[in-house]
């Protein structure tokens, strides 16, 4: 039986999104090669930012001694590193890039201009995109976050019509059948996830009509005691990266105290592989999830829950935008944002107006299209 041994650049550990991506993405990849079995190398990108290893060389060398390259999931195509040699997170200098030979998949990036595209970073990333679309040997393709749409606008739409547009596959992860102890049965069990990284850009108050991260915090909290209260739910707060356990901190502080040690419950921290099994495993089991992460809302959509989103990031409105479920969100950094909330909640436990469920089968067959490309690009 063949064997194709895969070098997967991604992030690995910190953040259980990018494992719920790479577990849809394998599984689907999996399934087209069959019954060529697949081998993959992880190479872990969060050590390039912390300095331990570059894309140089010895990157080279690995990557010219795999059957493919695997770059992604994940937010790597942003517009803001000047100081990176591609304008973007993916920092090889062009030489090296130009020497490598095996088949390259630039998978499911997100091209995300909401921190910044400056001038220099975007020179070198239109210099970068010149050089992989002119490589028979790679191939772009970037998530359904509103990417393609600003590759069109900012980096303009001869580089855009080079690139598939594809479903993050993590709105395809594959979960085990855990006991989750954060479930109560005979009750409404309704998941909230918080974002506690970019504050001062979820929450810029110099923007007309957008309240602070405190008031968001006390609005979050009379609409937890609103569910325990009046809809007899249980509620578990879900941290996705160690930054969102200090905003579920803060919710918890300001709730009344029979509420917080009664009926509500604070999912575990994990990484890796087994904890995003675990923690979207406990999002298929729920009623109703509010969140705010790209993830979060994607993985939830996908495991068939009805999911609210909470917008204060570009990301995550186009996310809703694409699937064509943008009644489905909630501006939670606007003064709007308890009573629309409260008011979508209450309509959709009383059926008078049900969470619209997204068109799966759409962004399946999308994801099936790309991959049967990439069968026969190997092919030849």
């Amino acid at each position: 039986m063949n064997t194709l041994n895969v070098l997967h650049v991604a992030s690995f550990s910190g953040n259980i999104g990018d494992n719920a991506n790479h577990s849809g993405f394998k599984s689907n990849l999996k399934n087209k090669l069959s019954p060529t079995q697949l081998k993959f190398t992880e190479y872990e990108i969060r050590e390039v930012y912390w300095g331990n290893i570059k894309f140089d060389s010895d990157f080279v060398q690995k990557a010219n001694e795999a059957d493919l390259v695997v770059i992604g999931g994940g937010n790597y195509f942003e517009l803001w590193v000047d100081r990176s040699a591609t304008g973007c997170s993916i920092d090889i200098a062009l030489k090296d890039l130009e020497k490598i030979e095996t088949p390259i998949i630039f998978n499911a990036l997100g091209v995300d201009p909401a921190q910044g595209a400056s001038d220099i970073a975007l020179d070198k990333f239109r210099s970068f995109l010149d050089l992989v679309i002119s490589k028979p040997n790679m191939i772009l393709s970037c998530r359904n976050d509103g990417s393609f749409e600003a590759l069109e606008k900012i980096v303009g739409t001869k580089y855009s019509k080079a690139f598939y547009h594809v479903p993050d596959a993590g709105l395809f992860t594959k979960v085990d059948d855990f006991f989750h102890p954060e479930l109560v049965e005979n009750k409404k069990n309704v998941l909230i996830q918080v974002a506690g990284d970019m504050l001062d850009l979820r929450f810029n108050t110099a923007l007309p009509g957008t309240i602070s991260f405190e008031k968001f915090i006390h609005d979050t909290a009379a609409y937890i005691e609103l569910l325990v209260k009046d809809v007899d739910c249980n509620v578990i707060l879900c941290p996705h990266i160690f930054r969102d356990l200090d905003v579920i901190y803060k919710i918890l502080d300001v709730l009344d105290d029979k509420t917080r040690r009664t009926a509500v419950k604070v999912a575990p921290y994990l990484q890796g592989d087994v904890g995003q099994s675990y923690i979207f495993g406990l999002y298929s089991k729920c009623d109703l999830v509010v969140a705010m992460r790209f993830h979060a809302n994607l993985c939830a959509m996908g495991l068939g829950v009805p999911t609210i989103g909470l917008v204060n990031y570009r990301q995550i409105e186009k996310l809703y935008e694409e699937m064509d479920v943008v009644q489905n969100v909630v501006e939670c950094n606007k003064d709007t944002y308890l009573n629309s909330l409260v008011d979508m909640t209450l309509n959709h436990f009383n059926a008078s107006a049900s969470v619209k469920r997204p068109n799966l089968e759409h962004w399946k067959k999308k994801l099936d299209i790309f991959h049967d490309y990439v069968v026969e690009w190997l092919k030849s």
